[in-house]
């Protein structure tokens, strides 16, 4: 087999599925390294879309019985037989061959390549990414020992660190420690560190009143702020400074990961809703409830008072700004740029939840419970430079890596359902800080979900996101194109399709879970993805067993929240896996006509 050219060999993967290839591969270095072409698994991934299999479907229809005998297999007899000396030469065979299969798949292709021009992808990692099984792997459980009572702490966001390859999740806990796990590298050979905490800060570190300001021996307090924050995007992480961003209410903790201590303090107004990507030297953008600021480490706490001064000079300026209607700001001034207080923005519709950074960097775009995405330029900030109306509240926005102009890829609601869309961007000159659309917007606001969409990122040539339902849903760059579904309720079942889990008794401890936020680990097609649930988080692998697990004995969950309570969590689940199919049956029999007038 090594003899035979490695055309040939090539050619010959063309006509066998990909599992028998992976078989293939495990020959040789040689075949290995010839299976792995990037045309051959570019077309697989073709062959086996959602798409792809529409086609056929129509041209089936269209044309009526499938003749027998395969023309493929006619062609591949032929070329074995010439390469073995018969009648004339391989290469002519393989040129003649391939120039038929060229032209049979060049117009699907075409319309199919989620791919932009340039851009290099791994299609043997995209085809993984596509189709392999999933599974779930939840980081090691945070425990507080209080009162001879060991009780279970839940993440209040989600944070990503890579360092030469490893991969550290951070996380604020309820008991306002910061907490590090080390995720490791899936392509690499299991490690007993994978997965389990790696350090952790003392308990009260983040407080809404500033270093100091709150301990753990006024836990109810300190309990009690740092769970009524509710906040999704709390957590920026500066790989350069090796700085850590966490918004605690009003409150923006820096915290130095080497040292697992506040080095910076900062309080704002209003509660902080959403923290924009940290990415030195690029400030930070921070939206709090009513306004955007600009944070730039760089300036030591932006030039204001000690990093642990409470500003309450700056509150009581905001306040009368409120109070004075000779000073408030209406819609001209905020578009003029010329309001009263020019080192932020005040925004007139409340709660950004989601800000990203363009153009490089030097544009802001903030999604949230307002029917436009706003555009600022940080040249002349706080003007706003444009908006682009979307009607939907958005809560994730992000962008692709459009070779001319980047889009701006959102997610949120609209009237009840889910809803995905898809903005082009342009500048109208390269000097200008006015930016539009250059065309129309794509809106999926009728398969994307029935319900509201949480978190949305690119994980490859794919975007990823996550419904209210528990779903994950990969769709193409067009944004309606399904490529795969997965639940995470439905955990260890690696099933693409959500599908009830048997009797009402079969109680799932991740029943009810969703998705509040995604995170690839890093920018290969074939990433793993962080998922944090509002209570813990969670990995999503390739692999058709998680990388790790750690167990919650009985003993912890009892003497965590009491053996009553336990029966009486597992009694709601219980009747709430009931009443859930009682109601899918009554819709089921509604959608019959049984309840028609």
């Amino acid at each position: 087999m090594d003899k035979l050219p490695a055309e040939l060999i090539l050619h010959i993967s063309f006509f066998l599925d990909a599992r028998d290839i992976v078989t293939l591969q495990l020959i040789s270095q040689h075949f290995l390294t010839i299976t792995r072409d990037n045309g051959l698994w570019k077309e697989l991934c073709l062959d086996d879309s959602h798409s792809e299999a529409a086609r056929r479907r129509r041209e089936s229809i269209a044309a009526g019985p499938v003749p027998v005998e395969e023309p493929r297999a006619w062609e591949l007899q032929r070329a074995i037989t010439r390469a073995t000396g018969r009648n004339g030469d391989v290469e002519t065979v393989l040129r003649i061959a391939s120039a038929r299969k060229t032209r049979a798949t060049a117009r699907p292709m075409a319309n199919w390549d989620p791919a932009y021009p340039g851009e290099k992808v791994d299609w043997y990692g995209e085809y993984v990414a596509r189709h392999a099984p999933l599974s779930l792997s939840w980081l090691q459980q945070p425990f507080h020992d209080s009162n001879a009572v060991r009780e279970k702490l839940e993440s209040r966001g989600l944070g990503l660190l890579n360092d030469g390859g490893e991969s550290i999740v951070i996380a604020p806990l309820e008991d306002g420690s910061v907490c590090l796990w080390n995720v490791g590298a899936d392509d690499k050979a299991p490690d007993g560190r994978d997965g389990r905490i790696m350090t952790r800060s003392r308990p009260g570190l983040l407080s809404v009143n500033g270093p100091g300001g709150s301990t753990w021996q006024s836990s109810t307090t300190s309990r009690a702020k740092m769970t009524s924050t509710g906040v999704v995007e709390c957590v920026s992480v500066d790989k350069i400074r090796n700085k850590a961003y966490f918004a605690v209410q009003s409150g923006l903790n820096e915290i130095d990961l080497s040292t697992l201590q506040v080095s910076a303090y900062d309080r704002y107004p209003f509660s902080i809703s959403a923290l924009s990507e940290a990415t030195h030297p690029i400030p930070l953008t921070v939206g709090t409830t009513l306004s955007l600021h600009i944070h730039d480490p760089r300036l030591g706490n932006n030039g204001r008072a000690s990093s642990y001064t409470y500003f309450s000079e700056r509150v009581e300026f905001e306040g009368s700004i409120a109070s004075n209607p000779a000073l408030q700001n209406d819609f001209h001034r905020l578009n003029a740029g010329d309001s009263p207080q020019t080192d932020y923005a005040t925004l007139f519709h409340p709660a950004p939840l989601s800000i990203i950074h363009l153009n490089p960097f030097s544009t802001i775009y903030v999604a949230g419970r307002f029917p436009s995405i706003l555009a600022y330029d940080r040249r002349f900030f706080p003007k706003l430079t444009s908006t682009i109306h979307s009607g939907a509240r958005l809560c994730s926005i992000t962008s692709l890596p459009t070779p001319d102009h980047p889009t701006l890829a959102v997610a949120g609601e609209y009237n009840g359902k889910g809803s995905l869309e898809l903005y082009p961007i342009t500048s109208t000159s390269e000097d200008s800080s006015s930016t539009s659309t250059t065309a129309e917007p794509t809106r999926n606001r009728t398969s994307a979900s029935r319900s509201k969409l949480l978190s949305l990122t690119q994980h490859g040539t794919r975007l990823l996101f996550s419904d209210s339902d528990g779903q994950l849903k990969w769709v193409e760059r067009d944004g309606s194109t399904l490529v795969r579904r997965w639940n995470i309720n439905t955990y260890p079942r690696n099933v693409d399709e959500f599908s009830p889990t048997g009797g009402i008794f079969n109680s799932d401890p991740n029943e009810g879970d969703v998705a509040r936020k995604l995170l690839p680990v890093n920018s290969k097609e074939r990433s793993e993805v962080l998922l944090w649930t509002g209570e813990k988080i969670g990995v999503l692998g390739f692999k058709q067993q998680p990388r790790f697990s750690f167990e919650v004995t009985a003993e912890d969950d009892v003497g965590s929240i009491g053996a009553d309570a336990v029966d009486e969590r597992d009694f709601g689940r219980m009747m709430k896996t009931a009443l859930e199919r009682q109601a899918d049956e009554v819709r089921f029999v509604r959608g019959l006509g049984a309840f028609s007038a």
